[in-house]
């Protein structure tokens, strides 16, 4: 008790109430801004992509929206929980789904850390969403929900992990980190993949493995048929 008489004694406006309210509206402030910030690159990314239909995946669209976000990353530095408030909060206002996630890649792309964690929910969006994790280079992403379709598509690296069911083409052309899928997936899984390992707790469909030359999926439960269909390399364990 003394100690902190004394603590105080030497420094008076240690509990200052109006140095409390300062350091509050301090914080009030600075969230707000961060807040408009990524409010106007949700903004700023439905005017680039109004012309563009957000339900066709081809490399053009893929490479459009996935370039729009790099260019856009260099000139604004996003913080991991300003990607995760972008995605869970504020594009649900302006898509119900579509390739947004070859956009969220390319936004966390060149700036993840491998210590980073990104979670990201499909809850808030009505369609299925396309192409997070693309060229997924380090770090985690952590997805949850039931509407990943071409999830881990190019990746490099790191770790993805699913919390539900997936669609189609999760892991095409894959070259290495880890994809865990806490459900049940579709069709064409692992598609012309080169490495890494992708590892399913559920069920999975048709056509997984075609065309694959290197890597490995892990299937714990059931799975279709054309099982590694034109596959050149790599593992498939049932």
């Amino acid at each position: 008790m003394q100690s902190l008489i004394k603590l105080i004694a030497k420094n008076p406006n240690i509990i200052r109430i109006d140095n409390i309210k300062e350091k509050t509206l301090k914080k009030k402030y600075e969230s707000s801004l961060q807040y408009d910030r990524v409010y106007e690159i949700a903004e700023e990314y439905a005017q680039f992509a109004k012309d563009i239909p957000l339900w066709r995946v081809d490399y053009q669209t893929i490479e459009q929206n996935f370039n729009f976000a790099i260019k856009l990353a260099q000139e604004i530095k996003l913080k991991v929980e300003e990607i995760e408030m972008l995605f869970n909060e504020h594009l649900p206002k302006f898509f119900d789904g579509g390739c947004i996630g070859f956009f969220i890649s390319g936004l966390y792309n060149e700036t993840i850390k491998g210590s980073d964690t990104l979670k990201l929910n499909l809850k808030a969006f009505k369609v299925s969403i396309s192409g997070l994790g693309f060229r997924h280079p380090t770090g985690k992403l952590e997805v949850s929900g039931d509407k990943a379709y071409y999830l881990g598509m190019q990746m490099k690296g790191g770790e993805i992990k699913v919390y539900g069911n997936t669609g189609n083409h999760i892991g095409t052309e894959m070259k290495g980190g880890q994809i865990t899928i806490f459900g049940n997936t579709r069709n064409f899984v692992g598609e012309k993949m080169h490495g890494g390992t992708i590892l399913i707790k559920g069920n999975a469909m048709d056509a997984i493995g075609i065309k694959m030359i290197g890597g490995e999926i892990i299937i714990e439960g059931k799975v279709g048929q054309w099982i590694g269909a034109g596959a050149k390399g790599g593992k498939i364990l049932v």
